[in-house]
């Protein structure tokens, strides 16, 4: 610790050099945070909505086409069917056209069962005990301030119906913090689904009997005028993105190569001050500092500006992605900066400001100290 002042003032000596050498590796370091969010947070949705009992059953046409509401008496009859809703989407806007919420309508009695991570027992009972109720996520009640008991009407965009509803409870889970959850019978009333269901949400009572069971959705409803076309959770999430499987691979890849760059410039840079002190060194080797404690006082200062310039861009990073990331990649997909990405980044600035001082420190300190001193004479 008693070297510390020593350390802060040979870093303060040139601080036009410092202050560029932490914006350049900064800048690199908000790079890499930015890029590496990217799968990160395509990891996390497919974390998020994987399910071993979970199925998503669709029309073979694709999800852009309704199913009869009918086909859910016989998905429900079939073996090792725990639990099974229709599903409807409803696009609305509250006060203005811009605020647009979608409404799920869908079973109450089976909310909790199949998603018990969505709303508690309780709240899920609420929005079964009245056809007016209904559950909003957590940003809506950020944004509008609702509360308990409030009635809202909703605008809807399509079908073209207004919705009026009053606030049973809250909704627990990332994934619907902005939605608004109904009884399906109150979309199924509106023209344009009477009778029909976007896709079916079904629960196997077991891990092991999901693929048999989806294969048998799809066999039952094989010859029928609207065929199914049945998948696992992580299936219909893999199938989401994979348009953006090739931005992931080259979102890694140019953040690598801007660590690389970076690092080689950084080298450079620390290489050049290292040079530059090559006759001080020297001096203090002559009176006593051993090579050891020189080149701890070098690789120190490189960590220091290392860890300042990685704090300073994964700053730089996540306000970047808190205000530009849902224009980016949309508000569903929730790129921001992952805690694990911020510390992977903090690291890598790190080593870029370690090693980038330490190959010079461990050059500059082999030499002898009288051809040291003689060489910078």
């Amino acid at each position: 610790m008693k070297f510390v002042p020593l350390i802060i003032r040979n870093l303060l000596r040139n601080r036009r050099r410092t202050i560029l050498s932490v914006l350049s590796i900064a800048v690199s370091t908000c790079i890499f945070a930015g890029l590496m969010s990217v799968p990160a947070v395509a990891a996390r949705i497919l974390r998020d909505r994987v399910s071993t009992l979970r199925l998503i059953c669709g029309n073979k046409a694709g999800f852009n086409y309704l199913l009869p509401a009918a086909y859910g008496e016989s998905i429900r009859d079939l073996p090792h069917v725990s639990a099974m809703t229709g599903y409807l989407v409803m696009m609305t806007s509250y006060r203005k056209a811009g605020e647009l919420i979608p409404v799920i309508g869908l079973d109450p009695d089976q909310l909790h069962v199949i998603w018990p991570e969505w709303a508690s027992a309780q709240n899920a009972a609420a929005l079964g005990r009245s056809r007016s109720a209904g559950l909003v996520g957590s940003e809506l009640v950020k944004q509008f301030k609702w509360k308990v008991g409030d009635n809202i009407i909703l605008h809807g965009l399509s079908p073209p119906a207004d919705l009026s509803l009053t606030v049973a409870g809250m909704l627990a889970s990332r994934q619907t913090r902005n939605l608004v959850i109904v009884p399906i019978d109150r979309l199924d009333k509106l023209e344009d689904f009477q009778g029909k269901v976007a896709i079916f949400f079904v629960k196997a009572d077991a891990s092991e009997f999901a693929q048999p069971l989806l294969k048998q959705i799809d066999e039952h409803f094989a010859n029928a005028p609207f065929e199914t076309s049945t998948q696992t959770e992580l299936g219909v999430a893999q199938s989401q993105l994979h348009d953006f499987r090739l931005l992931f691979v080259g979102a890694q890849l140019i953040a690598g190569i801007v660590v690389i760059v970076i690092a080689l410039v950084s080298a450079n840079t620390a290489a050049m001050a290292v040079r530059e002190r090559r006759h001080e060194l020297a001096v203090m080797r002559a009176i006593g500092f051993t090579r050891r404690a020189l080149v701890g006082f070098l690789i120190t200062e490189g960590l220091l500006m290392g860890l300042a310039a990685g704090a300073m861009g994964s700053a730089i990073a996540y306000g970047l992605l808190r205000v530009f990331g849902p224009a980016l990649l949309g508000p569903d997909f929730g790129l921001r900066l992952m805690p694990a990405v911020a510390s992977e980044s903090i690291a890598v600035a790190a080593a870029i400001g370690l090693l980038s001082a330490a190959i010079p420190a461990l050059s500059a300190t082999r030499r002898a100290i009288a051809d040291s001193l003689r060489s910078t004479a």
